[in-house]
């Protein structure tokens, strides 16, 4: 179906049925917004060669003439996918699909396939190239997604879907495997790892599973022990996945810093409460954050480029990980 019918489609789909009217300036807004590339002059062409084969009209407005479907119009079937839910089913394919339980992207592979014919054929509509003029991209080190078996990745999510037992077969970090009976409460997604989030046997507390470390899992037919104060949201805020270093969860800091990361942390501020404050010679930022290896990992990054001022047990800790260091790399190769 080329640009011209499929736009023509569209514009019958967007026409009200009487007594409601649309202004063939909305109506344009409303094409152009799909994506289709057409001045009003041009719909107004449209909307009179449609009027010839279909039961809609005009009421005859010499200023603001509004279109419509008539009262008498027969029900109209118009099943071809809109451009804009096509791009829709396209952007899900691409940036989430690991959210979706593998048992649902089955079910809706017939729709992305159709949703690629849609917009492959409209090549003059602005939508068909909107996934090449956006990017997701992450400035940390690129890592490799670890593997993960297909089997044990369906299990999992048709359980936490359907809130049933799993029954695995996990290996822990430097352990040997062992076999777990696993209550699903959600899923998290961290840079390229895939995170089970869940409760084992008849136990409260909340553990992480690694989605790559399962051996084997099978889904149950025993529901999962529900937990009424467990929400994922509150779990992840609280830090579980930041590597708190101490029940200090916030700590006060103060960092020198030069122009360049002032004028970088100005736009991507380190917290709400952030200030930036500026002598004659020295820049300075205070800020209250969480007591992370995440922070100490970003503010490794900088290098010289940053100093600690407060606290000072944060400040002596850098001190002795750079003494360490030097002693390192000062030290003759082996």
């Amino acid at each position: 179906m080329n640009d011209a019918c499929f736009r023509r489609i569209q514009t019958l789909r967007f026409l009200p049925t009487a007594p409601a009217r649309i202004s063939v300036s909305h109506l344009h807004d409303k094409l152009t917004g799909q994506g289709f590339d057409i001045d009003k002059r041009s719909l107004q062409r449209d909307l009179n060669s449609l009027s010839k084969l279909f039961a809609i009209e005009n009421d005859g407005n010499k200023d603001i003439p509004g279109w419509y479907w008539r009262k008498d119009a027969e029900k109209l079937e118009l099943p071809e996918m809109e451009p804009a839910v096509a791009l829709s089913f396209r952007m899900v394919k691409l940036f989430l699909e690991k959210f979706m339980p593998p048992s649902t992207l089955g079910d809706l592979d017939g729709y992305f396939r159709h949703s690629d014919n849609v917009l492959n054929n409209l090549t003059h509509n602005h939508l068909s190239g909107w996934n090449d003029k956006v990017a997701l991209l992450s400035r940390s080190q690129p890592l490799l997604s670890p593997a993960i078996d297909p089997v044990v990745l369906a299990e999992t999510y048709q359980a936490l879907l359907l809130e049933k037992q799993i029954k695995a077969h996990y290996q822990p970090r430097n352990e040997e495997p062992r076999d777990y009976i696993i209550n699903p409460h959600g899923i998290v997604i961290v840079d390229k790892i895939i995170y089970l989030v869940g409760s084992l046997w008849e136990y409260q507390d909340i553990k992480q599973f690694a989605l790559h470390r399962f051996i084997s899992a099978e889904q149950l037919e025993s529901d999962m022990l529900k937990q009424d104060s467990f929400n994922l949201n509150n779990y992840i805020h609280a830090g579980h996945f930041e590597y708190l270093v101490d029940q200090n969860q916030f700590i006060e800091l103060k960092l020198k810093i030069n122009k360049i990361i002032a004028t970088h942390l100005s736009e991507s501020k380190l917290s709400k409460d952030q200030t930036i404050t500026r002598t004659e010679t020295e820049i300075f930022l205070e800020a209250t954050v969480k007591n992370t290896q995440q922070l100490r990992w970003w503010l490794m990054g900088f290098g010289k480029s940053i100093e600690i001022v407060e606290p000072e047990n944060l400040r002596k800790e850098f001190k002795n990980t750079f003494k360490e260091l030097y002693e390192t790399y000062s030290a003759d190769s082996v």
